[in-house]
C-alpha cells in the first residue's frame, strides 16, 4: 500500500475516534455540572478543558467551553476532527465504500453549518451516533485488508491514550483535592464525597462504560474499580488494555506472518503495561503511569513513520494533530 494512503487510513481513523471522544466528555461534564450539589466555579472548566486537551486553558464559563470543545481550532474539537477524518477519507476515497465516506462528509457539513447552536445534546448525539454507523459500515462493507487494518489501527490507538488521559487525570485531579489516603505504595480511597462519586460516574459515562462497570462490580463506584475497569479489563471494548489489543491484532495483520517491526515491538511493551499494571499502583502513581503511556505513544508514532509512512511526504505528525499530517485537498462540498 502507498504510504500516503496508509497515512490518510490511519488519520481517518484516528479522527473520528477522538471526534466520538470529545462529544462524549463534553455531553457527559455539561450534565455533570448540572448534577452537583454545589455549583460549579471556573475552576471546574478549566480542569475540563485541561481533561479535553487543552492545556492552560482559562476558560471558565459553560459557554466559552463549549464553544471551543464544539468549533475552536486552537485545540483539540468536535468540528476540527470531523474536518480532519473528512480530509482523510477523501484522499482514500476509492479505497472506501461509498456509504461511508458520504456519512463522513455528511456528519461534516452538519458540523459547518452550525446544527449544534440551537440544543447542544441532540447535536452531539447525532455526532456519536454517527460515526458509530461509520464504524459499522467499516466492518460490514469494507474489504478486512490492509486498509481497514490501518483504519483500525489509528482508531485504537487514539482510544488508548484518550481513555488513559480520562482516568489518569482524572485520579491525579481527585487525588490533589484530598480525597485518596495513602498507606505506602498504595492508595486506599475512603469517604468519598457525593461529588466524587459523580466526577467517577461521569468518567464511566464518558467511556460508554457505566452499565458494564454496573454488571462487572457491586457496591457503588469506586476509583480503583474504575481504574481496573477501564485501564486493565481484557474484555471491555472501550478500555486501554482492549485497545492496545486491537491496535496490535492491525499491526500484526498488516506486517504479515514472521515479521516483527518496530511497531510491533513498541506495542508489545504498550500491552505489556497494561497487563502487569495494578489498580491500586495506578491510582497512587496516576501521573506517571500516563507518561509512561505517552512515551510509549509517541515512540510508536515515530516508529509508525518510519516502517509505514516514509517515504510519505505527509508531514511528520504521521498520527494526526488537529490541521497537520493532512494530504491537501480542496474545500468543495462534495
Amino acid at each position: 500500500m502507498l504510504s500516503r494512503a496508509a497515512t490518510s487510513l490511519a488519520l481517518l481513523g484516528r479522527h473520528l475516534e477522538r471526534a466520538d471522544h470529545l462529544a462524549r466528555i463534553l455531553g457527559v461534564h455539561v450534565a455533570l455540572s448540572l448534577d452537583r450539589t454545589d455549583e460549579p466555579g471556573p475552576e471546574f472548566w478549566i480542569r475540563f478543558m485541561e481533561l479535553a486537551g487543552w492545556p492552560g486553558s482559562n476558560t471558565g464559563r459553560r459557554d466559552q467551553a463549549v464553544e471551543m470543545l464544539v468549533t475552536g481550532s486552537l485545540g483539540p474539537s468536535v468540528g476540527a476532527s470531523v474536518g480532519a477524518a473528512r480530509l482523510a477519507a477523501q484522499a482514500v476515497r476509492p479505497s472506501l465504500p461509498s456509504e461511508l465516506y458520504e456519512q463522513v462528509n455528511a456528519l461534516h457539513w452538519r458540523v459547518q453549518e452550525g446544527a449544534w447552536q440551537p440544543d447542544l445534546y441532540p447535536f452531539l448525539n447525532d455526532v456519536q451516533l454517527s460515526i458509530r454507523l461509520v464504524d459499522g459500515l467499516l466492518e460490514d462493507t469494507m474489504l478486512h485488508d490492509e486498509a481497514r487494518d490501518f483504519v483500525r489501527l489509528g482508531k485504537f490507538l487514539e482510544r488508548a491514550g484518550n481513555v488513559t488521559a480520562l482516568v489518569t487525570r482524572k485520579s491525579a485531579e481527585l487525588a490533589d483535592e484530598g480525597s485518596p489516603r495513602t498507606h505506602g505504595a498504595a492508595a486506599e480511597f475512603v469517604g468519598l464525597t457525593p461529588e466524587d462519586t459523580l466526577e467517577w460516574t461521569a468518567v464511566l459515562k464518558s467511556c460508554f462504560a457505566f452499565e458494564s462497570y454496573q454488571a462487572r462490580y457491586s457496591g457503588g463506584v469506586t476509583p480503583e474499580h474504575v481504574i481496573e475497569c477501564l485501564l486493565l479489563d481484557a474484555a471491555l471494548p472501550r478500555s486501554a488494555r482492549f485497545a492496545a489489543a486491537v491496535a496490535m491484532e492491525s499491526v500484526t495483520r498488516i506486517d504479515g506472518a514472521g515479521r516483527r517491526s518496530q511497531p510491533r515491538r513498541v506495542l508489545r511493551r504498550l500491552e505489556s503495561m497494561f497487563e502487569s499494571a495494578e489498580p491500586q499502583w495506578v491510582a497512587s502513581n496516576a501521573r506517571e503511569f500516563e507518561t509512561q503511556c505517552r512515551t510509549l505513544l509517541r515512540q510508536l508514532e515515530a516508529a509508525m513513520r518510519e516502517t509505514y509512512f516514509h517515504p510519505s511526504k505527509v508531514p511528520a505528525g504521521v498520527l494526526g494533530e488537529e490541521g497537520q499530517a493532512m494530504p491537501q485537498q480542496q474545500q468543495q462540498r462534495t
